[in-house]
């Protein structure tokens, strides 16, 4: 049976560099798992490397001539970075804080350490480290920006109710008073959900992948439903169901829970309203919209029915961030949601329309 070569790269046979000083860098960019770090700066254990799965990994040989070429890749790529370091020193005071970024993103994204930690441990990132934003971003790109565009455009959330969008922001909903593991989790857009499950104010996680130059880092959040019965025109309306306006968020400090509402309840411009669709409607979407503020807003006004969401945001120079949206039926909680708002119950359409005027 072959034994694992050991890779040799441990302090002994390198002179410590611009990656192993942890004093002017995060400490997040240090591998997370211990074990593997000491793998790969001091050699695989007799079992095998722990990454590895299998149960045959005791039978795991490196291919010939890893170490070396690690070892060499690895100097090399860290002196980049180290003139990148320097770079930035002798130039912060030039740069913008996208060039910032940039430079910064440059000094660590090819850092294995780095490259580990964004492939096995995502979800628990350090998200004021821009490299790992820069991950996160690409990951966003790959899938959840996608999905979030299609459903948008597949359900008509554009246009019915903004013209258009260019997303910037991820945005993640889940509604955390559900006890249910089909509803307590984070929404994917477009899902049907039971009134009971949007019975109470949703968390919403708003993440910015770079600086805001041009605004105030403060955010408006609106949930509005543009498939409310208008018998008057024998159309739809659109009414307003939540507004939160001048909330503080960054890059880590970027969830809005129920909770931190209550502490600041100025931030509430319009109590939240689940939709609440009456028998035989058709299928309402809640579109909920983020946008960045370029000021802070103050006495503003809203009208809950007949609302108009692109005269909102002019009026308020909103920039528009990201969306996000999920559908609503009439179902066997309807009626008992409404009880607890203080609702009548709904009305009944008639699933076929008749020849009579609705008024």
């Amino acid at each position: 049976m072959s034994r694992p070569v050991a890779r040799f790269l441990s302090s002994t046979s390198k002179a410590r560099g611009v990656w192993s000083e942890y004093a002017a860098r995060p400490s997040s960019l240090q591998l997370v798992d211990k074990t593997a770090r000491n793998e790969l700066f001091e050699g695989f254990s007799a079992s095998g490397p722990s990454s590895m799965k299998s149960n045959n990994k005791h039978n795991y040989t490196s291919p010939e001539l890893l170490d070396d070429t690690f070892k060499s890749a690895y100097e090399i790529l860290e002196q980049d970075a180290a003139r990148q370091y320097k770079f930035i020193e002798q130039n912060k005071d030039k740069l913008s804080a996208k060039q910032l970024e940039k430079a910064m993103v440059k000094t660590e994204q090819y850092n294995p350490e780095v490259m580990y930690n964004t492939r096995e441990f995502a979800d628990c990132l350090d998200r004021s480290v821009p490299v790992y934003r820069k991950f996160l971003k690409e990951k966003w790109e790959s899938y959840g920006q996608m999905i979030t565009m299609q459903r948008l455009e597949q359900l008509h959330v554009i246009p019915d109710t903004l013209p258009t969008l260019a997303p910037e922001t991820e945005v993640n909903v889940k509604f955390g008073h559900n006890d249910e593991a089909e509803f307590a989790d984070w929404v994917v857009p477009g899902t049907r959900l039971p009134a009971f499950a949007v019975s109470k104010p949703p968390t919403i996680e708003i993440q910015e992948f770079e600086p805001v130059e041009n605004g105030t880092g403060l955010y408006t959040v609106l949930v509005v439903n543009p498939d409310v019965p208008d018998l008057s025109c024998n159309g739809y309306s659109t009414a307003l169901h939540y507004a939160l306006v001048n909330v503080p968020l960054d890059f880590v400090n970027n969830t809005i829970t129920p909770l931190s509402l209550v502490e600041h309840p100025e931030r509430v411009l319009k109590p939240y309203m689940p939709l609440l669709p009456e028998k035989n409607v058709p299928t309402q979407r809640a579109c909920l919209w983020v946008f960045r503020q370029g000021h802070e807003l103050k006495d503003v006004g809203v009208s809950e029915s007949q609302f108009d969401i692109r005269a909102f945001a002019e009026e308020n120079q909103l920039h528009a961030v990201g969306a996000h949206v999920w559908r609503q039926d009439y179902d066997r909680s309807t009626n008992s949601v409404r009880a607890e708002y203080g609702l009548e119950k709904g009305r009944v359409f008639d699933q076929i329309r008749n020849a009579e005027p609705l008024l």
